[in-house]
């Protein structure tokens, strides 16, 4: 059996990432879709709450105008060198 490298589709990698996390894994852009499928979800009811809409909207606003490199600091996978090595060790 022939072992085959996993190729790395680079269109699929958060451009600004210092880790280089694919896109489905990253956790802010999980988070934006989350806000945007429970914002699509409740615009689709019809009964909705128009002030949960709004408070929706506003933190899908902010979390465009913020970017999703403010999370990347906070972010679970980028882990700085000195205590990856320490971890390793």
């Amino acid at each position: 059996m022939i072992n085959f490298k996993k190729k790395i589709n680079k269109k699929k990698i958060v451009s600004i990432c210092p880790v280089g996390m694919i896109k489905t894994k990253c956790p802010s852009i999980r988070q934006t879709r989350k806000i945007r499928v429970k914002l699509l979800t409740l615009q689709r009811e019809n009964n909705s709450d128009p002030s949960q809409i709004s408070k929706l909207r506003s933190a899908l606003k902010t979390k465009k105008n913020r970017g999703i490199a403010v999370d990347c600091e906070t972010c679970s996978f980028n882990v700085k060198e000195s205590t990856a090595t320490a971890v390793s060790q």
